[in-house]
């Protein structure tokens, strides 16, 4: 087959099943057209054929012949196009592996669209509908609109500089940044997991002859790791890796295993039984945590184990109990939060390859470069010096990526097995089946007030759902978080089922938690008859960071004209609502920076990675702010396990840990540099300038003085705060250091909705939210984890559930059809406000806010729906049927 590809003639042999991005990035090699959904759902695999938009994925190879097509490798950095220019500029992307099909997209629309409208701007309707078929996990549709727009208009079109905030912006835009998913090593086999078919049995027997038999088989590998038992549908039990996908495939389907099938558990309520079969009936040594760090321990009673820490997370426990039963303004309510799935676009991939019985390395999508290379070595016996992890870039974690996952170890077996390299890639419906989720939860809450809305009593007792795991404590955190003086009755629960694991997913615990507690509050000043304000005011009366943040809120000119007493009439109904957050101030007291001076410019190394937040942008910033060097020109050396000790992207953590260590490492490299100025260009009265020094003579750039002084390093140590500060983790080693709760930052959203009472659509108009977190280090990236916190919240509120066979224990949501997450289409108007007061104690002055951004929506959009309809969702999402139904039991 011939086909011509960004205007080069190739000549093609595919196979019979190959689709257009199966040949465009296997056998072209370009690597810039991604594979996401495999469903033309995300368009991530957009290409132009002969100038229209394609989803390549859907597309037989076959009828590439005689076509054009182009792929975003057709615009490179010597010929970029005004999309792509817009993309850089606005921000209009994050981790970057659903770009190339954005711009392509964007390119055809462009063209279009100046051929029948010169350089009028298109409207943000206009915008959705032509983008519509794309999906971003990291919601960076604000940019986009935005990227979009000023394309169309012309703004781009004369423009030649780079202009980007975030300084691997052209790599992305370009699909020259190199991903786990496009990894291609010499001899590199693929490999696919052969899973349990069942969610509870016992594997008596696999026979893998048939299997091993087939051309082009060249290993099996064991998975089970002396475990035979399955406890959940999908778990490994054996490794196939083939010299491509397809014989790979069809050898798993060989596979035969015997199984002894035993009686499972799959629906939470279920579980909830005393009498449902027990997952762990031969012990819980090895139940693993969906925590973020090591998990509390339970009592059992069957499914449900409780932490015994009711004495810890009680405060005055009898009192409350009799104040529930006296005060006539309590509030009781049992909320619940079915599982969210993270949904990264690139999915849980690695790839590995043995240089010796002893020796190993290792490419992989994940947020934790330097824990994963300490646990590769502890679960293979190898020496940590021996083994090589890299991340390059990676397509989106949001928690899910932290640690060792199914698809590494089995990589590493594989490639073991096999001698050659292996790449396992989970299809999308394994990466939304098996590969971690948000932990379901119910939580039975109560609140007491006196007539002033100041809290007396606060009951909340959590049932976590996170499959086959422990490790969730929403009762805990609200414990750790709630006012001095108020009685207290918290415990948690673990609720285990016979379904994958639960993981940490951005901000673990705290959407539940708040998804009750904030609609307790809002029930609350109903019954009290006062505003949602004012009660808040009086939760923490002399916290000077949260008044702020409820003066704010109170000048938002929608909020002055909320009425307490909406009409609840008509089919379309309008409602605002209010929620407030808090998350835990982490940093890594153990992050190590290492700055480095010589004739090539500045260096920067740490062993982190950027998931798509901007850890190369925090670090550059962290040079230009203080050497005025452009953050383009710093050489960012990121991304290797064997740098120097880096944090792991989870819990806001990086941005607070990185900053302000490379500016304290850049001030020691700035000295030494003017010491070799004063010394070999003679230059007197030096002193720190942008972009240089100032001296008596007048202004020496540093290119001047970089050619001629000695090449210097310096290592700077984050280093833990002399004060209470919430927790420190080193998670990077696989340490953490608990200190006393005592810090968080603090966030506040207020969603402006209407309520379509006829269909059940609930459409959010407006989002302003709000976070005081102390300086903002680059407001661009900070922006755009406040835009992609609420989107995601708002997938979180409306649209996301993992949904089971209940009988045999397989995902139904296998598939982006079936699991909907927010697209651009569903961006309401977002309003950005940060405090920056208040953590002027703090090394940098700054703390993280990815978390606190996605908290408080979903508790906001409920309370929103709330004073639309007087209607009260009780659980997440909130369908259009639940709404509907919802309004029918409300008029009786």
């Amino acid at each position: 087959m011939k086909t011509k590809i960004n205007g080069e003639l190739y000549d093609l042999d595919p196979h019979p099943l190959d689709t257009a991005v199966d040949v465009i990035r296997e056998q072209a090699g370009l690597t810039g057209t991604k594979m996401a959904c495999g469903g033309g759902i995300c368009g991530a695999c957009t290409v132009l054929v002969d100038g229209v938009p394609m989803a390549s994925c859907l597309m037989p190879a076959n009828h590439m012949e005689g076509k054009e097509v182009q792929t975003i490798e057709a615009h490179g950095p010597e010929n970029l196009h005004p999309v792509q220019r817009a993309f850089m500029a606005n921000e209009g992307l994050q981790c970057g592996f659903c770009t190339p099909g954005f711009v392509n997209e964007g390119i055809a629309f462009y063209d279009r669209w100046r051929a029948d409208h010169g350089k009028t701007r298109p409207s943000h309707h206009e915008i959705a509908l032509a983008m519509g078929g794309h999906l971003c996990r990291c919601a960076a549709y604000v940019g986009i609109f935005a990227a979009i727009g000023d394309a169309c208009e012309g703004q781009f079109d004369e423009v030649t500089e780079l202009i980007a905030p975030r300084v691997d912006a052209l790599e992305k835009v370009t699909g020259t940044a190199k991903y786990t998913v496009d990894t291609k090593w010499p001899d590199q086999l693929e490999g696919i997991i052969v899973r349990s078919a069942y969610p509870n049995a016992i594997v008596r027997s696999v026979d893998t002859s048939a299997a091993m038999a087939l051309d082009g088989v060249i290993a099996i590998a064991d998975l089970m790791e002396g475990n035979r038992r399955m406890r959940w549908v999908g778990q490994p039990i054996v490794g196939v890796a083939a010299i491509n996908h397809y014989t790979a495939t069809e050898a798993a389907k060989l596979v035969k295993i015997d199984y002894e099938v035993k009686p499972a558990v799959v629906d939470f309520d279920q579980a909830m039984d005393s009498s449902s079969p027990e997952v762990w009936d031969d012990g819980h040594d090895g139940m693993p945590t969906a925590a973020e760090g090591t998990s509390l321990p339970y009592r059992w009673t069957n499914n449900v184990g409780r932490i015994p820490m009711g004495l810890l997370t009680a405060r005055r426990a009898g009192r409350t109990n009799r104040q529930f039963e006296s005060n006539q303004t309590t509030v009781s309510k049992e909320f619940f939060n079915h599982q969210q799935v993270h949904t990264p676009l690139e999915p849980h991939t690695t790839v590995a390859r043995w240089h010796g019985p002893k020796s190993l390395e290792v490419q992989a999508s994940t947020q934790n470069i330097r824990f994963l290379r300490h646990e590769i070595s502890e679960h293979f016996d190898l020496d940590v010096e021996d083994v090589i992890v890299e991340a390059q870039y990676i397509g989106g974690g949001f928690g899910g990526k932290q640690g060792m996952y199914n698809e590494t170890k089995a990589a590493i077996t594989m490639a073991k097995e096999a001698d050659q390299p292996v790449r396992v890639i989970a299809s999308r419906g394994e990466d939304l089946s098996y590969c971690g989720l948000r932990p379901g939860a119910l939580i039975k809450a109560s609140l007491s007030s006196k007539p002033d809305g100041t809290p007396e009593a606060i009951r909340m007792h959590a049932y976590g759902n996170a499959g086959v795991a422990g490790g969730t404590a929403p009762a805990t955190m609200m414990w750790a978080m709630s006012p001095s003086g108020v009685s207290l009755d918290m415990q948690d629960y673990a609720v285990i089922t016979n379904t994958s694991q639960g993981t940490p997913f951005r901000g673990p615990d705290a959407p539940a938690q708040r998804w009750a507690i904030e609609q307790l509050i809002d029930e609350e000043a109903e019954k009290l008859r006062m505003d949602p304000v004012a009660i808040r005011r009086k939760w923490f009366p002399d916290h000077e960071i949260k008044n702020r943040l409820l003066d704010w809120v109170e000048s938002i000119p929608e909020w002055q004209g909320r009425m307490a007493n909406p009409d609840r009439t008509g089919r379309f109904r309008r409602g605002i609502g209010l929620a407030t957050a808090q998350w835990i101030l982490i940093h890594n007291p153990n992050t190590e920076v290492r700055v480095s001076s010589s004739p090539k410019g500045i260096t920067v190394s740490c062993s982190t990675q950027d998931i798509g937040n901007g850890t190369r942008t925090s670090i550059a910033k962290a040079i230009e702010d203080l050497m005025g060097i452009s953050r383009h020109d710093v050489i960012m050396d990121i991304g290797l396990a064997d740098r120097p000790n880096g944090p792991t992207a989870g819990g806001s953590q990086v941005t607070v840990s990185v900053y302000p260590t490379t500016y304290k490492a850049a001030e020691d490299v700035v000295a030494h540099l003017i010491k070799e100025a004063m010394a070999k260009l003679k230059l007197s009265n030096a002193k720190l300038g942008r972009g240089g020094l100032h001296h008596a003579n007048g202004f020496t750039a540093w290119n001047e003085i970089l050619a001629v002084a000695e090449p210097f390093s310096a290592t700077d140590i984050r280093g833990a705060e002399r004060n209470p500060l919430g927790f420190r983790f080193a998670m990077a080693s696989g340490e953490s250091a608990p200190a006393p709760a005592g810090r968080f930052n603090h966030g506040a959203v207020v969603t402006e909705l209407e309520v379509d009472t006829r269909l059940g659509k609930i459409r959010p108009i407006n989002v302003w939210t709000a976070a005081a977190v102390g300086k903002i280090f680059v407001r661009e990236l900070a922006d755009s984890q406040m835009y992609s916190g609420v989107i995601q919240g708002l997938g979180y509120a409306l649209y996301e559930q993992k949904q089971y066979d209940t009988q045999t224990g397989h995902t139904l949501s296998y598939n982006m059809n079936d699991y909907r997450i927010p697209g651009i289409g569903d961006t309401p108007n977002i309003h950005v406000h940060y405090d920056e007061k208040g953590f002027e104690e703090i090394r940098g002055k700054g703390i993280g806010l990815s978390e606190l951004a996605t908290l408080g929506v979903a508790a906001s959009v409920g309370n929103a729906v709330y004073h639309a309809t007087g209607w009260r969702p009780l659980s997440t999402p909130i369908t259009p049927h639940d709404v509907v139904t919802g309004l029918k039991t409300l008029k009786g």
